[in-house]
Parts: C-alpha cells; structure tokens; sequence
C-alpha cells in the first residue's frame, strides 16, 4: 500500500461533527496558554480554586460567580472553579462563558464527549453540588467570544 501519511481522508486530516453536533471551533491561543501550560501550572501546587476545602455548594451559590473575573461551573455534579482556566481553553473564553454560573454537563458532553473534565480540571474542582441543576444549559446556544 503505498501513498502519503496521513491520507486525505484519515481522522488526523478529517474531522467531521457528528450528526448532534456542530462544527468544533478552535481559537488561538496567547504563547504560555496552551494545554502543556495548563498541565504545568495545575500541578504546579498554586491555589486555583481560592477555597480551603471542598464542600457542598448550592445552584444558587454557583449562579453568583458567572463573570470572567469569578467563573464557576458545575460538571458531573462537582463544581469547578474556571477562572483560571478561561484563558488556556482550546475553544475560547466564550465557549466557557456559556456555563458560567451553571450546570454546563449537557454543553460538556455535546461538545466534546471525549474529554476528561475531571482530569483537566482537578486543580480548580472546589466542591460537590448539592441538588439536582436548575440552570442546565443546552449546547444550542451560541457563545459570544466579546462577553
């Protein structure tokens, strides 16, 4: 079999949303953003969670940090604190920002099922939710990159 790596219609060079998903959109990132910093500075063993210990958070708790400057998010029933992270992610602020101060799982796992939240967020996770979400948000809407 002979030809050129990768092929024209290989997933290293197609990348095609499936059929509930839109087109994934990917922004460029400032130098010292990229997942390789991200990786460093969450272990690094700098505070990005700005609380002691984890604990039961309520919605309503959550709804109040939904700025760029105070940014939390429930996923999978626990609750991160994104703030710092807003600048390193791949998709942009905005795409974070649609979750702000919400239950964004649905939105998560719309958009990209395959990641590992738990994982790429372990630094910033400040507690557990306390009640079913009442602030769930759908991956229809639109994020806004300008917020």
């Amino acid at each position: 079999m002979s030809g050129t790596f990768p092929m024209r219609n290989s997933p290293q060079v197609l990348s095609v949303p499936g059929p509930n998903q839109r087109p994934r959109k990917k922004v460029a990132l400032k130098p010292g953003f990229s997942p390789l910093d991200w990786a460093r500075l969450s272990a690094s063993g700098k505070d990005l969670r700005g609380v002691t210990e984890l604990r039961l958070i309520t919605m309503d708790e959550v709804a109040l940090h939904n700025k760029r400057t105070d940014c939390w998010m429930v996923i999978a029933g626990k609750v991160y604190n994104v703030t710092h992270y807003l600048e390193y992610h791949p998709g942009g602020k905005g795409e974070l920002m649609r979750a702000a101060g919400k239950d964004g799982s649905a939105l998560f796992n719309d958009t990209h099922p395959w990641v590992n939240a738990e994982s790429i967020l372990r630094a910033c996770m400040i507690g557990f939710c306390s009640e079913p979400s009442r602030r769930q948000t759908k991956a229809v809407e639109k994020s806004d990159d300008s917020a």
